[in-house]
């Protein structure tokens, strides 16, 4: 199912609950995540028709001035990252190469996470969204060594310089990685 999503990560976990129960009241929005998130911030995640994620968003924004680290709203999102929010991953026979990527804020981090998937034929492995990563987003994506090179490339283009901390493709990873990472 396409569908949009927005996102707004504050700086104040006060005000990014205050914030969220004003976008939840005023647009019909389904909400897929809502938490604090390291280091003292608040992050909601919103889904839901294109024009409505617009509007909540920017509702979000105008209010929550002074207190957003980040924010976006992406068109047509795909299911595994949707089912990764819920730790739901596709099950693979075997796993060659996967890329590995770290940014430094969560809505960053999903920005490039957005444009790796729709730039290569991979699949989602693993997400992990702030806890216990000192509000980091990471994600491994796993496919052929070509589409990883080619989307991780990609996803640089969706952020500032500075909110990559870190992305690499590993070929011939060692299933003891895999299992580690896919438990």
């Amino acid at each position: 199912m396409n569908k949009s999503i927005g996102a707004i990560e504050f700086k104040s976990i006060a005000k990014g609950i205050e914030v969220s129960n004003e976008m939840i009241k005023k647009s019909s929005v389904d909400v897929l995540y809502l938490k604090s998130i390291c280091p003292g911030k608040f992050l909601i995640i919103v889904g839901g028709e294109t024009s409505y994620i617009n509007e909540c968003v920017d509702y979000g924004i105008k209010l929550g001035e002074g207190y957003i680290v980040d924010n976006f709203v992406i068109n047509a999102i795909s299911q595994e990252i949707l089912d990764g929010f819920k730790n739901k991953y596709q099950k693979l026979d075997s796993i060659v190469s996967i890329g590995v990527v770290e940014s430094s804020k969560v809505c960053a981090g999903i920005k490039m996470l957005d444009k790796t998937l729709k730039s290569g034929d991979l699949v989602l492995v693993k997400l992990q969204l702030s806890f216990a990563i000192g509000g980091k987003l990471v994600y491994v994506v796993a496919g052929d060594l070509s589409s990883l090179e080619y989307a991780l490339k990609e996803s640089e283009n969706v952020v500032r310089e500075k909110e990559v901390i870190y992305k690499t493709v590993i070929p011939s990873v060692d299933s003891q990685i895999i299992k580690s990472l896919i438990k």
